[in-house]
């Protein structure tokens, strides 16, 4: 199977690639087509467009962390079913944190070097480069960022759940961001002219 036909593929179709290899590659495909889905959940639980976006975002990292410990079936029902999960978590909790990398800190001036927040198309393109963007990164690298981000877990409690020592745990978080900058920078690069094409 070839990535660039993965528009003709089942959901089963690309949940068994990824069960053979557990690349994220496959998964990330997965999430870019049921990106509307999350988004229109957050939406519906959130009534915010704002933490609706941020939400959508800590999910796509959710499903990456979590789907390699579940079988699954019906990935659309069991993505419906996290994306609602979460939002209620979320509404019981009764505050709505924007914790992921695109939305706060020192991770959204390395990713995005501070420009103008995006309208609500180029929000969209920029949630898909991330995701396709975390499919790319090692297993240490993205398990720390969730962690860290994700779980806004500290350094400490990083290392002791991941496994790492603490100049690990730092490496990968700052190996991890600035790869993500990378590859995001690269897709945006390559979207454009294909943008320009299109243009009378």
């Amino acid at each position: 199977m070839n990535p660039s036909d993965a528009s003709y593929w089942t959901d089963q179709q690309l949940l068994e690639k990824y069960r053979k290899g557990h690349h994220n590659e496959w998964l990330g495909i997965l999430l870019e087509r049921y990106l509307h889905l999350i988004f229109g959940v957050c939406m519906k639980y959130l009534k915010n467009e704002e933490d609706a976006r941020d939400t959508t975002q800590q999910i796509c990292l959710q499903v990456l962390g979590t789907l390699p410990r579940h079988q699954v079936t019906y990935f659309k029902s069991w993505l419906y079913q996290v994306a609602k999960n979460h939002c209620l978590m979320k509404l019981r909790q009764g505050r709505h944190r924007r914790i992921l990398p695109l939305s706060e800190g020192e991770i959204a001036e390395d990713i995005t070097d501070g420009e103008r927040a995006p309208d609500f198309q180029e929000q969209e393109v920029q949630y898909r480069h991330l995701n396709q963007a975390l499919a790319t990164l090692n297993e240490p690298q993205r398990r720390c960022l969730e962690l860290f981000y994700l779980q806004k877990k500290t350094y400490q409690e990083v290392s002791e759940e991941a496994g790492y020592s603490l100049s690990q745990v730092k490496s990968h978080i700052q190996n991890g961001k600035r790869n993500l900058k990378l590859t995001m920078e690269r897709l945006a690069k390559e979207a454009a002219p294909e943008e320009n094409g299109n243009e009378p």
